[in-house]
């Protein structure tokens, strides 16, 4: 008889996703992951394979995550307040959830990245596409004259890219609401 799931996937790969944003992809034991899951041994590697493709699994459910976040904002907003969106985003979820686990990309890039190229081309894909999104929402608020078109668009989006990862790297030994809010504002100064 084959083996049939007794369990939605999707909730699961959430909770998969939260042992390994609070351990790190090297520190999540098979332990932690049966605990976090509410799965057994067997379970877990019929449903998902190995570790290391449940933490690819777990990568690529954040990045659709943040896709659509990023997705959301752009259709709300004009371009410069989705930038704006963003920031106060950010700021909100570290002081709504202050056992913050930092950023689950930022996170992996720093733990789990230098040590395997499959999972460092899956951040570095992720991480290129939030920095796209910044690019393009500048050039879009360039063009309707929400922001000064002198501004290099690539440049400051990796500045912008740089702001949000610190922050969340600050923020993740210490949740900082008034640092995070501080940043936010710089980074808005920064598009005015």
């Amino acid at each position: 008889m084959p083996w049939e799931k007794s369990f939605d996937e999707i909730k699961a790969l959430e909770k998969a996703m939260l042992a390994f944003w609070r351990h790190g992809y090297a520190s999540t034991s098979m332990k932690n992951l049966t605990t976090s899951m509410g799965l057994h041994p067997g379970s877990i590697y019929a449903a998902f394979g190995n570790k290391k493709n449940l933490f690819q699994l777990a990568l690529h459910q954040y990045e659709e995550q943040s896709q659509s976040l990023l997705l959301e904002l752009e259709k709300k907003f004009t371009p410069r307040d989705a930038i704006f969106a963003l920031f106060d985003h950010m700021v909100a979820d570290i002081h709504e959830h202050p056992d913050n686990c930092g950023c689950f990309l930022v996170n992996s890039m720093i733990d789990a990245a230098p040590k395997d190229e499959d999972i460092n081309q899956s951040v570095v894909r992720a991480l290129d596409a939030f920095e796209a999104f910044c690019k393009r929402m500048i050039e879009n608020a360039q063009k309707i004259g929400e922001i000064r078109p002198d501004l290099d668009a690539a440049k400051t989006a990796r500045i912008l890219h740089g702001l949000i990862a610190g922050t969340r790297v600050l923020t993740r030994g210490r949740p900082d609401h008034q640092s995070a809010q501080d940043i936010a504002d710089h980074a808005k100064s920064i598009l005015s």
